[in-house]
């Protein structure tokens, strides 16, 4: 598929500039409806430079070397990048797409910026392609019950899928409607890159809701998310939930009082296709440092290459500027070769930084073990790091800078933490009252 992909980029960029020569009158005047019939193809040309990249993307998933980077990001900031990329997709049929943040604008996620942007408008998209014209796509977030993470929901009110189709998708993970089993595809790896698998519910007729989560919380949360992530992969992939060998099913009667429908909704979950974990009961994790001679700068570099080098099941988390912890899935025995392979890479790139690593962990992969484990390091580590803020920084005693000032990270650190657990009260009062309104509905 990989070569397939590259085979086919350099005629599709040829027959994209032809038509780019013609449309712009390069080899003649061009008529307005021909103009017009030339832009749409190069918009599909535009589309199949898209799936071409999803196929290479979708080979390195596979492959288990996704090329990850990431790091805590605001959802107001990918928000924005999602609607940008939506619009051209949206406008032409006036689909309205609708935003529902149960939460702050400006709570963080752990994720890879540009990979949730993908995957929110890979799901997007699908539901804007079945929701009829002048319709309503909803993008909905809030915190997910028992766990720190934010839960995604792209919602349309389209047809929905039938039961024999949403089986096949079980089955395969892929859709069966035109052009969109790609996105499913590779939307169900995006998924697993952020901890989380990708659910779709449906009811035929009515519409469809997909969703997944992405870490939040800090580095408790992220331990959390990747943990139970971890645990689930234990298990024989491609899972989706049954019930007595059928698709689980759900009345809708039993989440609203005021009404009884007669079609199901019906849910699989879809994990992702990669290969199984290399060691399947067991991680080796530790830190890696630089020293503190070396700028921000070449910090930053050495971050972006070393989170590239993660494998499916591995995990990387920066818990200040020159300090990582890490997470193989490697037994003892391999991870020196796995570390030297490592350190070769990041020499060639980025020659002149030293590192220093610990000696690893070796963390088994238990319910009861591997979170308290992971929290721990990270927890500790994070701490660690906010206790050196008053230690010079080659950064901030530079001539010409001011010295460096009393840190706040604690305060601020306080502040989100009493932010979340508000937000949770609210969001927990507001469940509570629903049910009291709908017991009394009731009596």
């Amino acid at each position: 598929m990989s070569e397939t992909a590259h085979d086919l980029r350099s005629p599709l960029t040829t027959v994209r500039e032809s038509i780019r020569l013609i449309r712009d009158g390069d080899l003649g005047a061009a008529s307005v409806d021909q103009r017009a019939y030339l832009t749409s193809a190069m918009d599909q040309c535009d589309c199949m430079f898209q799936m071409i990249g999803e196929m290479l993307q979708l080979e390195r998933l596979r492959t288990g070397t996704p090329r990850v980077d990431r790091s805590w990001v605001t959802i107001s900031e990918v928000r924005k990048s999602i609607d940008e990329t939506l619009r051209p997709w949206a406008l032409p049929r006036k689909i309205e797409v609708l935003w529902d943040i149960m939460l702050d604008c400006e709570t963080m996620v752990y994720a890879d910026p540009a990979m949730l942007r993908r995957l929110v408008v890979n799901l997007a998209t699908n539901a804007i392609r079945v929701t009829p014209e002048n319709g309503v796509v909803l993008v909905q977030l809030q915190r997910s019950r028992g766990s720190g993470a934010i839960r995604w929901s792209v919602i349309d009110r389209g047809c929905g899928i039938k039961r024999k189709d949403l089986q096949r998708i079980a089955e395969r993970g892929v859709s069966t409607g035109g052009g969109e089993g790609l996105g499913l595809l590779i939307s169900r790896q995006l998924a697993s890159l952020h901890f989380s698998d990708l659910e779709i519910s449906s009811r035929f007729g009515k519409g469809t809701d997909v969703s997944f989560e992405t870490a939040s919380g800090g580095p408790r949360g992220v331990a959390l998310a990747w943990s139970r992530w971890r645990l689930g992969r234990r298990r024989p992939l491609q899972k989706p939930r049954y019930r007595d060998g059928n698709l689980q099913r759900f009345d809708q009667a039993d989440r609203v009082a005021e009404k009884r429908v007669e079609s199901p909704v019906m849910a699989v979950t879809l994990s992702h296709e990669a290969s199984m974990p290399r060691c399947a009961n067991r991680i080796a994790a530790g830190t890696v440092s630089l020293g503190a001679t070396v700028s921000r700068a070449i910090a930053d570099d050495f971050d972006h290459v070393f989170q590239r080098q993660q494998r499916m099941f591995d995990f990387i988390y920066r818990v200040e500027t020159r300090r990582w912890v890490w997470a193989f899935d490697v037994d003892p025995e391999s991870f020196p070769m796995r570390l030297e392979s490592i350190e070769n890479e990041l020499m060639n790139q980025i020659p002149e930084t030293r590192t220093t690593w610990s000696s690893p962990q070796i963390i088994p992969v238990d319910s009861r073990i591997t979170h308290s484990r992971l929290s721990d390091l990270l927890v500790r580590s994070t701490l660690a790091a906010s206790t050196l803020s008053n230690v010079h920084d080659q950064d901030a005693v530079r001539l010409g800078t001011l010295p460096m000032g009393d840190s706040n990270v604690a305060a601020s650190r306080l502040e989100n933490e009493l932010r979340r657990l508000t937000e949770r009260f609210q969001s927990e009062s507001r469940v509570l009252a629903q049910q009291v309104k709908n017991l009394c509905t009731k009596t």
